[in-house]
């Protein structure tokens, strides 16, 4: 739980009259309940509370009594142990001559540690109002109000720690997809730049083989495992080296999934240079038809 960074007081009179006053938390002793610290302001004697103190009036076991107290002459946690010793619940310590707020420390550890209640620390122009308006003999009470200030960098580095482990995650899994994509396309790139593969003589292990992660050999219907011997055709389709090696060499040379032709064949050689010596003689009748 982190400690409040300021706190007021929020006083009511018996006639439900409220007024607020800005005070500040003292660094020691116990925090204020998040909910507040509802209670009857007494002042205390003496007002300075550099020795021991007269109690609150009754029994105080079921009723917050709040020891109002004057700074100077005497350590703050001196002032606040007499209170707490006094049967007090929690003190108010203002300044005499200023309005300015202090944050109360300790000067004794002994003592310090043996704080069991909270205090603040409010100026003059408050405590004369709290005097003459809000004290217990009037039938007012008062609250002591914690304020809590969101630190914004307390949960920031952390958050942004965590959203950049998330992109980073994010960023490898995107970019594996991409890879095996760049080695489909290099294949495909590879056979349309005229570097083929003979149909006779084993043409099938000149296909390029590798070392990557896909998911099913759509041959053998087998996980792809760590080390498993990969070959891509040139339509980006992968398969166990075991598996479409024996394909290739039983078929026509054709995917097992889409059926694109893998290896160029000396039939397919033939008949592209037929088609060529076709089209140049077709070519030359134009020619021929067109001179005078």
């Amino acid at each position: 739980l982190l400690p409040p960074v300021a706190a007021y007081i929020h006083a009511v009179t018996d006639h439900n009259f409220t007024m607020d006053f800005s005070d500040l938390p003292a660094l020691f002793g116990v925090l204020l309940p998040r909910e507040g610290l509802v209670g009857y302001l007494i002042e205390a004697k003496p007002s300075n509370a550099c020795e021991p103190i007269e109690g609150p009036p009754g029994p105080s076991n079921a009723t917050h009594f709040i020891a109002l107290i004057r700074r100077y002459n005497c350590n703050f946690d001196i002032k606040v142990w007499h209170a707490q010793q006094a049967g007090f619940h929690a003190a108010v310590v203002h300044n005499t001559g200023s309005d300015k707020l202090l944050n109360m420390a300790w000067n004794d550890e002994r003592i310090r540690e043996q704080i069991a209640i909270p205090s603040v620390f409010v100026g003059q122009t408050a405590s004369e109002y709290l005097h003459s308006m809000f004290i217990y003999e009037k039938g007012a009470h008062v609250i002591l109000i914690p304020e809590y200030i969101f630190p914004l960098g307390y949960y920031l580095i952390p958050f942004t720690g965590v959203v950049g482990i998330i992109i980073a995650v994010m960023c490898t899994i995107l970019t594996q997809p991409r890879a095996l994509l760049t080695v489909g396309w290099g294949s495909w790139w590879a056979w349309n730049s005229g570097v083929h593969f003979g149909a006779q003589g084993g043409g099938e292990s000149k296909l390029p083989v590798f070392r990557d992660e896909y998911d099913v050999c759509a041959i053998c219907l087998d996980e792809y495992e760590e080390g498993d011997r990969l070959r891509i055709l040139p339509c980006a389709h992968a398969y166990h080296c075991r598996c479409v090696d024996h394909w290739l060499t039983q078929t026509k040379k054709t995917c097992p999934v889409c059926k694109q032709r893998v290896l160029q064949t000396a039939e397919d050689s033939d008949s592209d240079g037929e088609g060529r010596q076709q089209g140049e003689e077709e070519e030359e009748e134009r020619n021929s038809e067109r001179a005078p």
